[in-house]
């Protein structure tokens, strides 16, 4: 399995993919001295993209004080940042929304899952002052188990052996994804991203987010994803195969200061992040 699985990232065709605006946008966005004006005519070259972030722009999510009608002033009204997060949100939508059934989790609760692990990552980043980029705590929890994707279309063969040696396994099921497949979906993810030439935050999130004391350059970006992804989890949005079988680390709590009481807390935000996600997701 694991020689197929190799061959489908020498084949990049069949890999799921971003557009080259997309990537080129990622690139310009990355440099400090990035000038709107060429920024926004990068985006403007794909019609698609150009509406999109428009659309989004206006939605009750980000509520902007006066209406945006073009990608200028969308990048001026809302920032550089955060527009990278729209155009991200809209390019990744159609891949993680796809139906891994080997993980038995329908597309839309793949997808609500991933935005409210970015959703409440941004929020525990911005709760706890911690020195971490908002829009990269956004973008991590966006795209931490996108490995699944990969994955996913390879479970068929395996997946009545994995689902009864699991029944009985009292590890990770991470281990079990290794044994059939030759990876875990967070080996998948880092190197699907890797691929995209996306940073190496992004990728060490995608790789150790189930397990964040693992994490060497970036631990407290991983460890807030951990955190999040748990919270989640616990709050029934998006649980797969594996159930809960991802404990909560205390090395994840440590790096970032969570407490008892802020795990409760998060946990009584999530009907209220839904909501305010779904505003995002309605447009």
């Amino acid at each position: 399995m694991k020689e197929k699985i190799d061959q489908l990232f020498e084949n990049e065709a069949q890999l799921p993919k971003i557009s080259s605006v997309v990537s080129k946008v990622m690139e310009m966005v990355g440099k400090p001295d990035v000038v709107i004006a060429d920024l926004a005519k990068e985006i403007s070259k794909d019609p698609g993209l150009t509406a999109a972030v428009i659309k989004l722009s206006n939605s009750a999510y980000f509520r902007p004080a006066k209406p945006v009608k073009t990608v200028q002033e969308s990048l001026m009204t809302l920032g550089i940042k955060t527009v990278k997060d729209i155009i991200l949100l809209n390019e990744t939508k159609g891949i993680l929304k796809k139906e891994l059934k080997g993980y038995q989790v329908d597309g839309e609760s793949n997808w609500m899952h991933s935005l409210i692990v970015a959703e409440l990552a941004k929020r525990i980043a911005v709760q706890k002052k911690l020195k971490v980029d908002k829009d990269v705590v956004f973008t991590a929890g966006l795209l931490h188990n996108i490995g699944k994707v990969i994955l996913a279309d390879f479970f068929p063969t395996v997946l009545m052996q994995f689902r009864a040696e699991l029944q009985t396994y009292e590890g990770p099921y991470t281990d079990l994804e290794a044994k059939y497949f030759g990876y875990t979906h967070q080996e998948a993810g880092a190197k699907l991203l890797a691929k995209w030439n996306f940073p190496e935050e992004l990728i060490e999130v995608a790789r150790y987010y189930t397990e964040p004391e693992k994490a060497t350059q970036f631990p407290e970006l991983v460890s807030i994803i951990h955190i999040a992804n748990c919270i989640v989890l616990l709050g029934g949005m998006g649980i797969d195969i594996g159930g809960l079988k991802i404990p909560l680390s205390s090395k994840a709590l440590q790096n970032v200061g969570v407490t008892e009481g802020d795990l409760q807390m998060y946990y009584t935000l999530l009907p209220e992040m839904v909501k305010h996600i779904e505003e995002l997701i309605s447009v």
